[in-house]
């Protein structure tokens, strides 16, 4: 459904407000109503506003709809007056004779229609006079249908306007009126109007926030590509306005490669400069110009760094910058004297619609604020748009830039790295960064390409010793390098590659190097029932190295010990290991989990089998924690989880949902075995739940039980299955057992026959290779634990 449409009723778009508004308009029938409507920049009042309107207007009642002047003049009454003043010039003469010469003389201090000009001070008359008057024409104008007045942008006119509603209330109109105040939920003005109230409740406050996950996928346009879509949905945070501006851009990478949330926040926009601009028509001048210094110096960032990157006088910049914060456009930061933009997507969205030149000139113009030597980054920020071989020192500070971001924010970190290596003689340290910055963000085939190029080095590499940059030792250095080197290879399928790679590395430099235990752990629990032993081996070697002040790293060896426990049928085992390892990652904050997500892919592989909803959830976290900072090369794994999660769960739309965004991801990382992995999986889903045994006949097997009678059919033996499914021969004969039990059955065939399943539902895999004998590419990359066929 395009999303251009997305304020047209019966969307469901804010449908429970829109319920709560004509409801006041029922009950302005009896006596007259009064509604606050507040919320942020963009999340959608006005249109909510204007539904209400056509709403009221269908049902016969007048409706009047003005907001604030947004020029930053002062004109007192002017909300009312944009309202009101074409009502009052189309009049009937009959109602201005009702009004009387004395109300339509303090009138016309105000209304252009009844003969006077907008004044630019305060009016002559009384201000009660101008109320009283004000609340005649409202009655008038209401008569027996009804009246709704709108006013918009109420947080900023003037005292008059507050004053008039607190008027209303104390001396309500004597018809059918619904005042309906719209205004941001922050900021001195809207504090005023907060400040509304009446002893008998007639304020109804309607705060508006921004949309539940499917509410704002449900505004998104068709034909947004996978993972162009999850950057909208977490980029926008269900606010519609920024859902609108960030969807229709093209994607931010040609690649399609994700930016890490913290990169919205400060430096180059990660966005694609076709994103149309925000509206901030709503802005003074002064105010607009503060916005685009504000984004320029990225958050968080001072009064003073805005007026020097403006540049404003200092008087001016803490005006225009109260006023965004009034508008609820920045908010404060937790350092004293502070602030950011409420949403980082906004202030990426401001700082992209500037001309290059212009944010350039801004940018330079930032560094040199006060306060702008507190941003390390900044000087880092300013390096990647310079040109030209980085100095010895600009080198250091790139490289130690991308050593700390690249969990975080492997794109830009694979930037920093990049401008480092290309000092003259730079060490293997910069490339290497970068070739895991590149792992991360979902580039592997590149990674390799470099590994390969850079690999000779280590041969030739003198005795170790230790760097004075990085004070870590070459051996490290290496080790580090090939645990990554052997994630590269094992996200593509090469798992024999990749475990050559792991075995080049020594038991003492893998006991050093936790990582290169828990990474070739992972790669044998995806190399297959042959290597589920060794896998276990290696899991247990991961909880030993890893130190357990490192929660992280420790946690992460855990969560690897449950998915190989699982493995092996041990249940147990794995849920025990499962229940240490999710409290400690749990604790974790993001920023400390970030080189260890993959962890929540392991914990939900370890209790998939029998807890889908506890593993969805597990998966689930991961693929958002993945997505939070950019790590590409884990999106496709979980949301392959996710799909099988939702499947056992009896959800099979949000299941196929899931397995198209990982077959759009493993096609993005040219792993098309696993591609292809993801697509069997939406071929089992699409052939529809009448091959369901539990769902047509009622019988109660388990998840795996389903499975295993679903491979039956086929033909496939026992040790196929165990193949098919990545667990034992052992474990395929017990679940055989129960289900003969539960079906009352003695053999294979009446098995088949109960439950009618087609013989030549799947085609029996080769012995040796698994299904994947069928496709040219690579080896297929089946999850621990098994799912459902033609996923693995």
């Amino acid at each position: 459904m395009p999303h251009g449409r997305a304020g047209a009723p019966g969307q469901g778009v804010h449908a429970h407000e829109l319920a709560l508004l004509t409801e006041e308009l029922d009950h302005a029938h009896g006596s007259a109503g009064f509604v606050r409507l507040s919320g942020e920049p963009w999340v959608g009042k006005t249109r909510l506003a204007l539904r209400l309107a056509r709403a009221a207007a269908h049902r016969g009642w007048a409706v009047a709809c003005g907001r604030a002047a947004r020029d930053g003049t002062r004109r007192p009454f002017h909300a009312l007056v944009d309202a009101l003043d074409d009502q009052l010039a189309a009049a009937d003469p009959a109602v201005l004779e009702r009004l009387g010469p004395a109300r339509l003389r303090v009138l016309a201090q105000v209304f252009p229609a009844l003969g006077g000009s907008v004044p630019h001070g305060p009016p002559e008359a009384d201000f009660h006079a101008v109320a009283r008057a004000l609340r005649a024409v409202l009655e008038e104008l209401a008569g027996r249908r009804g009246l709704l007045l709108v006013l918009d942008d109420a947080h900023r006119a003037g005292w008059e306007v507050a004053e008039f509603a607190e008027h209303l209330l104390r001396h309500p109109p004597d018809a059918p009126v619904l005042t309906v105040l719209v205004h941001r939920g922050s900021g001195p003005g809207a504090g005023r109007l907060a400040s509304l109230a009446h002893p008998d409740g007639a304020v109804r406050h309607i705060p508006l926030r921004p949309l539940a996950r499917e509410a704002a996928a449900a505004l998104l346009p068709e034909g947004l590509a996978p993972l162009h879509r999850e950057l909208v949905l977490r980029d926008a945070e269900g606010v519609p306005g920024l859902l609108r501006a960030l969807s229709d851009g093209e994607p931010p990478d040609a690649a399609g490669v994700p930016h890490s949330s913290l990169e919205l926040a400060c430096g180059p926009s990660p966005l694609a400069p076709s994103a149309p601009a925000l509206d901030l028509g709503a802005l003074s001048p002064l105010a607009r110009l503060a916005a685009d210094a504000a984004a320029a110096a990225g958050d968080p960032f001072t009064v003073e760094m805005v007026a020097h990157t403006a540049p404003l006088p200092l008087g001016l910049a803490l005006r225009a910058v109260d006023e965004l914060h009034s508008e609820g456009i920045l908010v404060p930061d937790p350092r004293a004297g502070w602030s950011r933009f409420r949403r980082p997507a906004a202030r990426a969205l401001v700082h992209q619609a500037a001309g290059a030149a212009q944010r350039r000139a801004a940018r330079e113009r930032a560094l040199a604020a006060p306060d702008a030597g507190e941003d390390t980054g900044g000087a880092v920020l300013a390096l990647l748009e310079t040109a030209g071989p980085p100095t010895a020192a600009q080198a250091a500070l790139l490289e130690s830039y991308a050593r700390t971001t690249v969990f975080t924010q492997p794109a830009r970190a694979e930037r920093a790295a990049r401008r480092a290596a290309e000092r003259p003689g730079a060490s293997p340290g910069p490339h290497l960064l970068r070739c895991q910055a590149l792992v991360l963000c979902g580039r592997p085939a590149q990674a390799l390409t470099e590994y390969a190029r850079l690999w000779p080095r280590q041969e030739a590499a003198p005795p170790p010793a230790t760097t004075e940059r990085t004070d870590r030792t070459d051996t490290a250095v290496w080790t580090e390098a090939a645990v990554w080197r052997a994630r590269a290879l094992r996200l593509l399928g090469a798992r024999p590659q990749a475990r050559r790679v792991l075995r080049a590395v020594s038991a003492g430099d893998r006991a050093a190097v936790p990582a290169a235990q828990a990474e070739l752990a992972a790669l044998l629990l995806e190399s297959g029932r042959p290597a589920q032993g060794a896998a276990l081996g290696a899991a247990r070697r991961a909880v030993r190295c890893a130190p357990q002040s490192d929660v992280a790293a420790y946690s992460h060896a855990l969560a690897l010990l449950a998915a190989a426990h699982a493995a092996q049928g041990a249940r147990e085992a794995a849920l025990e290991a499962a229940g240490e390892a999710g409290p400690l990652l749990s604790g974790l904050g993001a920023e400390e989990a970030a080189p260890v997500v993959e962890a929540w892919r392991w914990l939900g592989e370890a209790v998939a089998d029998g807890d889908a909803r506890r593993a969805r959830q597990f998966f689930r976290h991961g693929f958002d924690l993945a997505l939070h900072h950019g790590q590409g090369h884990l999106l496709g794994p979980f949301a392959l989880g996710l799909a099988r999660a939702c499947l056992h769960s009896g959800e099979p739309a949000a299941a196929a949902r899931h397995a198209r965004f990982a077959a759009a991801e493993f096609d993005r990382l040219t792993a098309y075995d696993s591609a292809a992995t993801a697509r069997d999986l939406l071929e089992f889903i699409g052939r529809g739940p009448e091959r369901n045994p539990e769902n047509d006949f009622g019988i109660p097997l388990s998840t795996r039980e389903r499975e295993i009678a679903m491979l039956i059919g086929p033909g496939l033996t026992n040790k196929q299955i165990a193949a098919r499914m990545n667990i034992s021969i052992k474990t395929v004969e017990t679940h055989l057992g129960r289900i003969f039990k539960k079906l009352g059955v003695r053999s294979r065939a009446e098995v088949v026959f109960r439950l009618s399943i087609p013989a030549a539902g799947f085609p029996p895999p080769d012995e040796e290779c698994g299904p994947a004998a069928r496709r040219p590419a690579t080896v297929r990359s089946p999850a621990p634990g098994g799912h459902p066929p033609g996923s693995g």
